[in-house]
């Protein structure tokens, strides 16, 4: 019974094997019989229901990379009309970058299908597939020459859809063909694009053709030129009768000199009347007695008027300040023009004296390799180069010049000479390092900044990995620094950093990098480090060398230093985890007791938390610039009718190894690593997309976004607002902008500028986290809000008499100065009803609701929170 069972299992088996070749050989028939029709535009979207059909897909795609491999763009698409998909195709979807979906681009590049259902898949692949509502991904690839050039792509609406290794195989062999049929039709499309250059470039010649006999009579004509007869007014005509008199009669002298002679003949003959210049070639063709003479007339009217050109242009140089130098191989100079004579400073009389001589002979000493160098590689490239280097003058003074060589190849394809052209660079020379100087070093201590370090870093690494060496990198922050600036000014505390900067300095190996990170941190780059008993040393050195006195405003101080130092590659695997890592144990040498070295294998709770911290920032990085963080919105409350009356945007982050980040970590780490600007505005556009769906579905809350100190800083921040909402067919009036009370009073009258500027496009402004900032009551009077909202310390002291004595007064103050007030961190229904008996309007909290998704934030906004009150 069992065994007829197994039996009646693979006759199925077998069937359904049958079956799937029968269905994709009748595939391969019709997707044959379709590609022979490429020139059909439709024939790929056919192509696509055939393959969807044969592999029962709710949709189709058809991908080609772009010529630089990086970017796979959508050209086809076929979608079944009763499948779930999206019936549009969303822009993410038209163009792969590959370097964005890394599994996607890895097996594609090596030939192999992905097959996945959509869990199976990374999060950038999952959020990619889930807009479209895609549960199944089959990516074929499609080689030419072992090269990927494209994909085919088989979507499903569930994972159900299985496919067996027969089907696959089947589908692969499909592919196979389509990509060389594809491949096909690139290069019939090439070849006949070929021979249309081809016909182009043959009738654009102006050359003519044609068979004198012994008589002068013209018996065969092969081509025509503008400026003669046509050919069939010449067949069988003597020349004499029907060629210019100036070309007849020197082909009638020259015929009998070629016939007799059984040489070929050149001459040029101008033919005034016509404005044109012929080199005419006369050569002998046939046997004794039936020789006749093939004439060509090839128009050089074009390259004669260029030699006239190159004669007049060869004048115009020696009038110019660039010089004209011809080299040979050697470096000797054979030709120069006048301006050469200017750039040595010479007298005209003893330019002639300079050929002959190389022109490393006036070269600097220390540019001598790199022009050497130039000179020969030069030899052996047909592109021009380029060098800069230092000309001694006859003055004995040197100049910066710019030499850009060509090389002339003889027939041997064998370097001949170089001719250059070299000018006087030294203020562009000079221009250029001062900028770079301000670039790449700050300004004060003249050491290296940030971006000049990040080089320095990742080189040391670079050299530190191939070498099995070490790397060591400290933050040195100097203590107290605020007082002294707060004691003495500026300019004291300025005159302070030089002189630190110069003895940190000196403490250092002459190999390492000391750079100012900005205010009162310096980073310390010790690259080639054998262990850590050779850094301790140094840092042991910096400490003492800033303990040493020095005199300020005529007082003697002893100022003092926190280092704390991190190695690569025993605390850090990359440059920006190794400046996190030594910027934490800097911090703990400040929380130690200051005047105090700390090292990153010394802080136990480090070595855990602290890599994590940093490897949470490095993804943090990453999440922000692909556009990995979520918005969640918190309401605020109307506390008399329950209505929603605003929604609060509020950045959330689904790392996909640590799950849920607090935003009071990883804000702060935005912060740090100077992306809170992105951060934000990720934020803001994510928000006024939702923002303008609520408004169309008749939603009339506004949206409050936060501002960061970053960005109110910027001069144009106001107006590329403005513009970002008017993309969004959105008004000011839409948003209420929040900014931190320490913020707005940072830079008074600064920032005063910058919120009057905000208020008078139309935007509500509301100053948060009040009670922080140490404001006065001038000027809160003063600044142009209209909404404060009270930090939430506040509300949690309500149990308290004092506290609901603030209270009381904050909100007396706020009904003074007319200001709308929002109570922050309302957690239970009896604070609810104290602020109600205060006469406050407007509450958030987490009893009404925590920060929520955009579809529970539209629902509250809806149905109201009336059941909260």
């Amino acid at each position: 019974m069992s065994d007829s069972i197994v039996f009646s299992g693979l006759a199925m088996s077998e069937q359904q094997a049958l079956g799937t070749y029968h269905t994709y050989f009748n595939a391969f028939d019709s997707v044959v019989s379709i590609l022979s029709a490429a020139h059909d535009p439709d024939c790929l979207v056919d192509m696509l229901q055939v393959l969807g059909q044969a592999s029962r897909s709710s949709m189709t795609g058809l991908y080609l990379n772009d010529e630089q491999g990086k970017l796979a763009k959508l050209v086809a698409a076929w979608r079944d009309p009763d499948c779930r998909l999206l019936e549009y195709t969303p822009t993410p979807f038209l163009s792969l970058d590959y370097d964005q979906y890394a599994l996607l681009a890895d097996t594609l590049a090596v030939g192999m299908v992905l097959n996945k259902s959509l869990l199976e898949l990374p999060l950038a692949e999952q959020m990619l597939l889930a807009q479209v509502g895609i549960r199944q991904l089959l990516c074929i690839p499609l080689l030419q020459g072992g090269e990927l050039f494209g994909f085919l792509a088989f979507l499903n609406d569930s994972d159900s859809r299985q496919r067996d290794t027969i089907e696959l195989r089947l589908l692969a062999m499909l592919s196979n063909h389509i990509a060389q049929a594809l491949g096909k039709a690139k290069l019939e499309a090439e070849s006949l694009a070929n021979q249309h250059r081809l016909r182009a470039l043959v009738g654009a010649t102006q050359d003519m053709v044609f068979e004198l006999d012994a008589h002068g009579v013209i018996r065969h004509v092969w081509s025509g030129h503008p400026a003669l007869p046509a050919a069939e007014t010449l067949l069988d005509r003597p020349m004499a009768a029907v060629l210019p008199y100036e070309l007849a009669h020197e082909l009638i002298r020259s015929l009998p000199q070629v016939l007799a002679g059984q040489s070929s003949k050149q001459f040029n003959c101008v033919l005034p009347q016509q404005n044109v210049c012929l080199l005419v070639r006369m050569q002998p063709v046939g046997v004794e007695h039936q020789r006749s003479v093939v004439v060509l007339l090839q128009d050089v009217s074009a390259l004669m008027h260029d030699a006239a050109r190159k004669k007049t242009l060869l004048e115009t140089l020696n009038l110019l300040d660039e010089a004209i130098v011809d080299v040979l191989p050697n470096g000797v100079l054979t030709e120069v023009t006048s301006a050469w004579g200017q750039l040595r400073a010479l007298e005209p009389r003893d330019l002639s004296a300079e050929l002959g001589r190389t022109l490393y002979s006036w070269v600097h000493p220390e540019d001598l390799n790199l022009v050497t160098q130039l000179i020969e590689r030069q030899l052996l490239s047909r592109e021009a180069s380029c060098v800069r280097f230092r000309l001694l003058r006859a003055d004995h003074d040197f100049i910066w010049v710019e030499l850009r060589l060509i090389t002339h190849f003889g027939p041997d394809e064998r370097a001949t000479a170089l001719r250059g052209v070299v000018r006087d660079v030294t203020v562009a020379h000079l221009n250029e390092q001062n900028i770079t100087q301000m670039a790449l070093y700050d300004g004060l201590t003249r050491l290296p900044n940030r971006l000049l370090l990040d080089t320095e870093i990742h080189r040391a690494i670079d050299e530190a990995a191939r070498a099995h060496r070490k790397v060591g990198l400290g933050f040195v922050d100097l203590d107290h620094f605020k007082q002294i600036n707060d004691a003495f000014g500026h300019k004291t505390g300025d005159d302070l950093l030089v002189l630190l900067s110069q003895r940190l300095r000196d403490a250092l190996p002459d190999n390492a990098v000391l750079a100012r990170w900005g205010g009162d941190e310096f980073v310390a780059l010790i690259p080639d480090l054998a262990d850590q008993r050779e850094l301790a040393q140094i840092a042991e050195q910096l400490r003492l060398s800033a303990r040493q006195s020095m005199m300020i405003n005529g007082m003697e101080t002893q100022p003092t230093i926190s280092v704390g130092f991190a190695i690569y590659p025993d605390n850090a695997e990359s440059g920006e985890e190794l400046l996190s890592a030594a910027d934490h144990t800097m911090y703990h040498a400040k929380h130690a007791g200051r005047n105090s070295v700390c090292f990153y294998s010394d802080i136990v709770h480090l070595k855990a938390l602290g890599r994590e911290h940093v490897a949470i920032q490095s993804r943090l990085s990453s999440a922000i610039r692909h556009g990995g963080l979520q918005v969640f919105y918190q309401p605020i409350v109307n506390a008399r009718s329950g209505d929603i009356i605003a929604v609060e945007a509020l950045a959330r982050w689904m790392d996909d190894k640590s799950g849920w980040i607090s935003p009071e970590l990883f804000i702060p780490m935005a912060e740090k690593v100077g992306l809170i600007q992105e951060l934000s505005e990720q934020i803001m556009l994510q928000s006024f997309a939702k923002l303008r769906e609520w408004r169309e579905s008749g939603l009339s809350q506004k949206l409050m976004i936060n501002v960061s100190r970053s960005q109110l800083y910027l001069p144009t921040f106001v107006t590329t607002l403005v513009e970002r909402l008017a993309n969004f067919k959105l008004r000011p009036s839409d948003v209420i902008v929040e900014i931190t009370e320490s913020v707005a009073l940072t830079d008074y009258a600064r920032q005063m500028r910058h919120l009057r500027q905000l208020s008078d496009a139309g935007f509500v402004l509301a100053i948060d986290d009040f009670g922080t900032g140490y404001s006065s009551l001038s000027q809160l009077h003063d600044m142009p809000a209209q909404m404060l909202k009270v930090d939430v310390s506040f509300a949690q002291r309500l149990h308290t008499d004092e506290g609901r004595r603030v209270m009381q007064a904050i909100a007396q103050m706020a009904q003074g100065l007319q200001l709308d007030l929002v109570i922050e961190g309302v957690e239970s229904l009896e604070t609810v009803r104290f602020l109600q008996g205060l006469g406050v309007n407007f509450m958030q909290g987490f009893y009404f609701s925590q920060p929520v998704p955009p579809g529970v934030a539209e629902l509250w906004m809806r149905l109201g929170l009336q059941a909260k009150m």
